[in-house]
């Protein structure tokens, strides 16, 4: 014992009322509560049961960290075969609660949508500066549209060209709606599908029995000069007595009256060869390979250009509409166009299923497909000749390109995207698809990481690597299982939301 300085004993160790008073004030928190808070102790006890549950039970723990992968997956299986690419320009680009938006909605409700679709071929000089108004531009601009009169398509087994598709006023009869400069010139016919009696056919009248002005030369004896007969010339096409065909085409088929058989014998004895509106025309390239000057080239679109018509149905070509960046006098004469275009106007599903039902044999025959059938032959189709419009030449970007494809002029084509998809359609659907592969790689590249940084080259105990991609994997699953959750919610996904 001690005395103290109040003149008690304490043991030693033993702190004095003072102290006691003044570490309690220094550490109120180990005060005893003053009371407790009897609602409290039933979720204490509940988490403390959990908790020791969870860490003691083995398969318990086993079940919850599958529970989150079985959940992704459920969702990337479930969402991800109903998953759909939003290639539609007007559901991204057009606000929803817009006027145009709501008209358009209108439209497409009660039919009256688009009924037409339009392929755009543009032609500019590979430099970037010189004149398309002369005779070796406009020639390989003809190659190039002889490339897409060409085109066919492979849908479902069968085959299909532009006389399926194109707007004309008389299918597999009359050429198709293709305004382009090249009417200006003899060329012009190389790239039209020129039936020989197409003007008499355009211009005829059901009653009418005598064979149209012009068409052959001279006149046939006997025969009057006037309005054709309908029935007679249209069925003279459908069985394949063109120009070349003429003096052999057998017409015992094809006799519709004793009138018209005048008429046919007349014309199929004569040997005469029809004549085509293009032959008054000027050549870009004449027998001999010369080319046309270039001041009887500018001279030639200044003047009035008529397509295979004559004028008489379509009326003169819009050379605002097939000469671009061009120069003209004050007279109208070019004198300078950056560019040339062509515009092909096709038809919508429903005419291209009418029209595939009455197909004459020479065109293929008749073939019955249904709308969605006829739908995807027009999307291929404008597909396809977008491709014909740019083969064979090399693009600008190629830095060695083979020289028998660096061309005078480079072509470039779009379709819009009305009736079906087109060109827009096609490069979203190009753009969200191909960011596929750099997602893949991310994913890699991120676990290759993760492996990096948690490896233990001294200790394969102490290493993470495993836990690291385990994370990865989880964090991969969980974004594909939102797309797949996007997908069952019914949005469509695309690479610009």
């Amino acid at each position: 014992r001690k005395p103290s300085r109040g003149g008690g004993a304490r043991q030693i160790g033993q702190r004095s009322p003072r102290q006691q008073t003044r570490r309690s004030q220094r550490s109120p928190r180990r005060q005893a509560p003053r009371h407790l808070d009897v609602q409290s102790l039933p979720k204490m006890v509940l988490a403390s049961s959990y908790g020791q549950a969870l860490g003691s039970n083995l398969q318990l723990r086993s079940a919850l960290a599958l529970l989150a992968p079985i959940t992704f997956t459920i969702l990337i299986g479930a969402g991800f075969p109903q998953l759909e690419i939003q290639d539609s320009v007007a559901e991204l680009w057009i606000p929803d609660r817009s006027s145009y938006a709501a008209d358009r909605e209108y439209r497409i409700e009660n039919g009256a949508g688009e009924v037409t679709t339009n392929l755009l071929v543009l032609a500019r000089a590979r430099d970037g500066h010189s004149t398309m108004l002369d005779a070796r531009s406009l020639l390989e601009h003809d190659d190039a549209m002889t490339r897409i009169y060409a085109t066919t398509v492979n849908v479902r087994g069968n085959a299909y060209d532009l006389s399926d598709v194109c707007l004309t006023a008389r299918p597999y009869l009359l050429p198709c709606v293709v305004p382009t400069v090249l009417d200006c010139f003899y060329e012009g016919s190389s790239v039209v599908d020129w039936q020989p009696l197409v003007l008499g056919l355009a211009m005829s009248t059901p009653d009418a029995i005598t064979i149209p002005c012009g068409l052959v030369s001279p006149t046939p004896p006997n025969i009057t000069c006037g309005e054709p007969s309908t029935a007679l010339y249209e069925t003279l096409l459908l069985q394949g007595c063109t120009a070349a065909a003429l003096p052999s085409c057998n017409s015992t088929a094809m006799e519709q009256s004793a009138k018209d058989a005048i008429v046919s014998a007349a014309i199929l004895q004569s040997g005469l060869i029809p004549a085509s509106p293009y032959d008054s025309k000027p050549k870009l390239r004449d027998g001999d390979g010369a080319l046309l000057p270039y001041a009887e080239v500018r001279a030639a679109v200044s003047g009035e250009c008529f397509a295979w018509d004559g004028g008489s149905i379509y009326g003169e070509v819009n050379k605002e509409l097939v000469v671009g960046s061009a120069k003209a006098n004050a007279s109208g004469f070019y004198e300078y166009a950056g560019a040339v275009q062509a515009v092909f106007v096709l038809t919508n599903g429903a005419a291209v299923q009418q029209r595939l039902s009455a197909r004459p044999e020479t065109a293929g025959g008749a073939r019955d497909i249904s709308l969605e059938e006829a739908m995807d032959v027009l999307e291929a189709m404008k597909a396809a000749l977008e491709e014909s419009a740019v083969a064979e030449q090399a693009g600008p970007w190629e830095s060695d390109p083979d020289p028998a494809r660096v061309t005078r002029t480079l072509h470039s084509a779009f379709s819009d995207d009305a009736v079906v998809p087109g060109t827009f359609t096609q490069t979203l659907r190009d753009e969200t698809y191909s960011s596929i592969n750099i997602m893949i790689v991310n994913f890699l590249l991120v676990g290759a990481l993760a492996a990096l940084f948690f490896v233990d080259c001294a200790s394969a105990v102490r290493s993470r690597v495993l836990l690291a991609l385990s994370g990865v994997a989880l964090a991969v699953l969980a974004f594909l299982a939102s797309l797949g959750l996007v997908a069952l919610a019914g949005i469509k996904l695309n690479i610009i939301t």
